[in-house]
């Protein structure tokens, strides 16, 4: 899967030759645990009740790259006035890697969902489901409030005068926070196992990682001057996202200015009452995004062929299975399958193989590390590594063991707790490597861990006390693949070791920047909820505080209530979907004719594919085979600033826009 993908990239940083690796300066720690605490602080009230900024989803963060730019700008001023005040480009560039291992989990499926599950069951409790019954009981007293009171201020508001009532919050969120450091270490560790092996032997292309290179430059200490923005072919693909988005603003100020509607226009209701098999389409939708045109413009063509090829044969697969009756809804034949839900689990067959493959690639790194913590062998150490392997081993091991002792003491069985998280480190993997290799910016799936593993095992062999807390951490920390920080933290390895800068000293920031971002985010987001209320703000389809929560406890109420046996036609999607994906990869590394990536087979049927990837990869894909067949790769190379452009001509007005509208105290939706 990454040989051929990624043959056009430079390595990472070797051993032989390289240089002396410098230390981060506390101000750079400073500065970016500064920055983390500002997002942490301000993201609740921008993001859910004004519904003008927030600190981004997906796989590059707008957050980050805008604090990045104001830094970059501000650098500047220091470089003229006060030149030895000036900060240098590799702390920049550390602040950046603290924003991003960190502030990704402040928004979508995150944060939000954490709070809103530790009462949820409470405040959604009737007469009529009975989950005083049938839930409450399995529910640990340490994770709920003990005040009826302060789970209907949670959803309703506090009284006047009241605020939060931390007394009663502070049990549960010490709980949380103790076994989110935990999820977050291992997920650190574990992307520090793999990483050093994917920049250095694998030499895989990090494409995201060069968003905060070229905003920074080549200079030791950069300014805008020296940044992309100094070159003219970067204002070409600037111009038009830039010029849209301040069509978009001004038709917040006086809706008469007309804005295009460009993002999630459902065509598919076109199809909705043709009936079989056009109907099977029902869902089809898409988005103008420049910014993923704009990275998908700078990936090898069978990254962005595959992203919209296998999208179209998803359809079609959609359609065959319609034309003979069977479809997700209005079917008429007798066979009990769900065609969507079935690829969806061949997707998650697909991500299960993939990380064994990706294991198996790694296999002599996790060798090294593994005979080094014995102490059998001497495991060479590149100095901008984050941790060494042996240490990445131990502290995977250790984060594990206490996550499992903390589930233990919730009341999971070891095996299932084991099993779910087996279920979602395959998932992580899988993800961390589209991101890495393939530099795809939503990554998401419609599969769950939860639910791989009731169709694998069956609900009744789990238990009731084990499906309740399934629910719990499924929903806090599984639910939504973009905001998993894996991915990100292995961009922040890249950038690193680009920055030439001591990695362990970077675990230290990483870890710090975690602790911030949790002991300022988890009350800044309390306080917003407790002074409007969770069923008042967010989304109108209820996102983030209700969609999930209902859907993950309705499925838990099910469950519950009519456990499951193993589900053979899930079981066999699975495997069809390994074999899939074994083959493709094999394909994609043993011919150079192959050119299809298996990366869009394992994100065909999401929802962020069918909204957000699949036209914009067709565009880019029809974009760049165009200029390499009629300008050749010289003339790939010098529009490659444009593209670039199309990504921070989203990304910098909007911040720019956030900040504008926080001066004028404008509140409305976002578009």
């Amino acid at each position: 899967m990454a040989s051929k993908d990624n043959q056009h990239t430079a390595a990472g940083p070797t051993a032989e030759g390289e240089p002396v690796a410098s230390p981060i300066t506390p101000r750079a720690i400073l500065l970016g645990a500064l920055s983390v605490a500002l997002l942490a602080a301000i993201n609740p009230h921008l993001a859910f009740v004004a519904r003008t900024w927030n600190v981004g989803d997906g796989s590059l963060l707008n957050s980050a790259v805008f604090m990045l730019f104001l830094l970059v700008a501000a650098n500047g001023v220091l470089a003229r006035f006060w030149p030895d005040r000036a900060l240098h480009r590799s702390e920049l560039l550390v602040v950046y890697g603290m924003l991003i291992v960190s502030v990704g989990y402040l928004f979508v499926g995150g944060m939000p969902y954490l709070v809103s599950a530790t009462t949820h069951p409470f405040y959604m409790a009737t007469s009529g489901n009975e989950w005083e019954h049938l839930i409450w009981p399995y529910v640990p007293g340490w994770l709920s409030l003990s005040s009826p009171e302060a789970v209907v201020w949670f959803w309703e508001g506090s009284p006047a005068g009241v605020g939060v009532p931390w007394d009663v919050w502070l049990t549960p969120l010490l709980n949380w926070f103790s076994f989110s450091v935990a999820m977050m270490a291992a997920m650190f560790c574990l992307g520090a196992l793999l990483s050093r092996d994917w920049i250095e032997r694998q030499r895989l292309a990090f494409p995201l990682v060069e968003v905060p290179l070229s905003l920074t430059g080549r200079d030791a200490f950069p300014t805008l001057r020296s940044s992309i923005l100094s070159n003219r072919v970067f204002w070409l693909g600037f111009a038009v996202p830039c010029a849209l988005a301040v069509l978009a603003f001004l038709h917040r100020l006086s809706p008469s200015v007309p804005s295009p509607a460009l993002w999630n226009i459902h065509i598919g209701r076109n199809f909705a009452g043709m009936g079989l098999p056009w109907s099977a389409l029902s869902d089809m939708r898409l988005s103008l995004l420049f910014p993923v045109i704009g990275i998908t413009c700078m990936l090898p063509s069978e990254v962005s062929l595959s992203l919209w090829l296998f999208y179209a044969l998803y359809l079609i697969q959609l359609l065959v299975w319609a034309s003979f009756g069977i479809a997700a809804e209005g079917g008429t034949s007798s066979l009990s399958l769900n065609p969507v839900s079935f690829v969806h689990y061949q997707e998650a067959g697909g991500f299960i193989a993939l990380s064994v493959l990706i294991i198996y690639q790694s296999r002599s790194a996790l060798r090294r590390a593994w005979w080094s913590l014995l102490g059998r062998d001497q495991e060479t150490h590149s100095p901008y590594a984050a941790l060494a392997g042996r240490w990445a081993l131990l502290g995977f091991a250790a984060a594990n063991g206490f996550m499992l002792w903390w589930a233990s003491r919730a009341g999971m069985s070891w095996w299932s707790f084991g099993l779910l998280m087996v279920v979602f480190y395959a998932v992580l993997i899988g993800c961390s490597r589209l991101v890495a290799a393939g530099g795809v910016m939503f990554v998401s799936n419609e599969f769950t861990t939860r639910g791989v593993v009731l169709s694998a095992v069956g609900a009744r062999a789990i238990g009731a006390q084990s499906l309740t807390m399934y629910t719990y951490v499924w929903l806090a920390y599984m639910a939504d693949p973009m905001s998993l920080a894996m991915p990100q933290m292995v961009n922040s390895f890249k950038l690193i070791g680009q920055a030439r800068v001591r990695g362990k000293l970077f675990t230290l920031a990483a870890g710090l920047a975690v602790i911030i971002m949790l002991g300022v985010g988890l009350p800044a987001l309390l306080s917003v909820i407790h002074k409007h209320g969770a069923s008042a703000i967010g989304y109108g389809s209820g996102w983030p505080f209700r969609m999930f929560p209902n859907w993950a406890f309705g499925d838990l109420d099910a469950a519950l209530r009519d456990p499951l046996p193993p589900d053979n036609w899930l079981r066999s999607a699975m495997l069809l979907g390994a074999v899939i994906t074994a083959v493709l990869v094999w394909l994609n590394t043993r011919f150079v004719w192959w050119s299809l990536s298996p990366i869009g087979f394992l994100i065909a049927s999401s929802y962020e594919t069918n909204r957000s990837l699949w036209l914009n990869a067709l565009i880019a894909w029809g974009l760049v085979t165009l200029i390499r067949r009629y300008g050749g790769l010289r003339l790939e190379r010098t529009l490659r600033p444009a593209f670039l452009g199309l990504v921070l001509g989203s990304y910098l007005p909007s911040g720019v826009f956030a900040i504008i509208s926080a001066l004028l105290g404008i509140a409305q939706p976002m578009g």
